[in-house]
């Protein structure tokens, strides 16, 4: 009696390991054929692209101004947008799914830059430099020259016309003098204010600065104006 209650119970549990099984089976059939729900995982979130470098121009040669605003546009549509800091700049590129390997390309101070790249979800590129033929005329200095506008009082003088041809056939052509430029059009704001609500700075600064720098360049017009 013992002998044959356990040769049941072990047929029992081999029975119950087969109904298992075949219902186990039978769900994924079913499950295959789309008859039960299917529940899958959610994709892994999209990370966004680093892009990083220097931004120049080619023409005349030399590194954007400080502020230049650098775009990201993916497949045309802008995804990032940042400023150029000490000649380079910085971008995130977001995506979304189905975004891996569609173009990057890039827009500095509205123009289209020479390079561009695919987007990849979580990829890094710290050297990738950045050039444009040549900024807008209006984007390269679109600003006055500050101090000696604050000393004459106008920025329509001649003085002020040749300090502007200087800067732009001597200074901007060079990778030094851009930098130069640059550093003015930083600096340069705050110092003029001041001497522009101060009739004694004005004068001191006209006559022991601005027109010494004009008078030297009027008398050496010849020599550097043949370089543009």
């Amino acid at each position: 009696m013992k002998a044959q209650i356990t040769g049941n119970s072990l047929r029992g549990r081999r029975a119950g390991r087969l109904v298992g099984a075949l219902g186990l089976l039978l769900a994924l059939v079913l499950l295959a054929g789309g008859v039960l729900p299917a529940y899958t995982l959610e994709p892994p979130p999209q990370l966004p692209h680093l892009f990083a470098g220097t931004v120049s121009v080619i023409s005349p040669p030399g590194p954007v101004p400080e502020g230049t605003v650098v775009e990201a546009l993916v497949d045309g549509v802008k995804k990032a947008e940042t400023t150029v800091n000490a000649s380079r700049y910085q971008l995130v590129v977001p995506g979304e799914l189905g975004d891996d390997g569609k173009v990057v390309s890039f827009k500095v101070a509205g123009v289209q830059a020479d390079q561009t790249a695919a987007w990849v979800s979580g990829e890094l590129d710290y050297d990738f430099d950045l050039t444009i033929a040549s900024l807008p005329s209006e984007s390269w200095f679109p600003f006055d020259c500050f101090i000696a506008t604050a000393v004459y009082g106008t920025d329509t003088t001649e003085e002020i016309d040749i300090l502007r041809e200087f800067r732009d056939v001597v200074l901007l052509p060079s990778g030094l003098g851009a930098e130069l430029v640059s550093l003015y059009y930083e600096t340069s704001p705050p110092i003029a204010e001041v001497i522009s609500q101060h009739d004694f700075l004005r004068t001191a600064v006209k006559v022991g600065f601005v027109d010494p720098v004009v008078a030297i360049l009027n008398w050496s017009y010849a020599l550097w104006s043949e370089r543009g």
